[in-house]
Formats: structure tokens, sequence, C-alpha cells
């Protein structure tokens, strides 16, 4: 088992959060629920049957955080996913020019 599956499976201080969020991958927003959250990872809901790839890495902003998560996915069951957290906290990036 890879240690990023393990911490996922150890990390089980969960909190409830229900906030809008945005994963960002391949130049393209997909919409999501944030429905729980740790230190080490989070469960989405994803807002539609969008192709995501199992070995997939992607950024995860959640509404009214000025951080943007490195995700790594651990599991998807139909809409649902299980992700950890690569790396620590990386502030989110400023508006580019209009």
């Amino acid at each position: 088992m890879s240690t990023t599956i393990k911490r996922y499976k150890i990390d089980s201080q969960r909190t409830v959060l229900m906030k809008r969020g945005t994963i960002f991958f391949r130049n393209t927003g997909i919409g999501c629920l944030v429905l729980n959250i740790s230190t080490g990872g989070a469960g989405l809901a994803v807002e539609s049957d969008v192709a995501i790839p199992f070995a997939f890495a992607f950024d995860l902003e959640i509404e009214s955080e000025p951080i943007r998560r490195h995700c790594i996915l651990v599991w998807r069951l139909e809409r649902r996913l299980g992700v950890t957290f690569e790396f620590d906290r990386v502030q989110r990036p400023e508006c580019g020019p209009v």
C-alpha cells in the first residue's frame, strides 16, 4: 500500500465541511462539494460524470479559503472522490491580467 493511501486511511479526524469547491486540472475547472476535510485529505462530490482519471492529481480551491491545495485521487465511487493532500497549503494564485 502506498504511503499516500496509508496517510489517507490513518487520517480519521475529519470535519464535516459542506462547502463549494473547484477542482482545477488541464486548464479546466469542475465544480464540487467538499463533504469533509482533515489535515491530510478530503471527501468530495463532483457535480457531473466528467471523466477523471484514477491516477490523477489536481488543485482544489474551497470557497472562502485563501489557499489552493494540491490533491491526489485515492478512491472514486460514482461521483464521490477521496483525495489526499500532496503538499501543505499553497497560496491561491492572484487573478491574471484582464
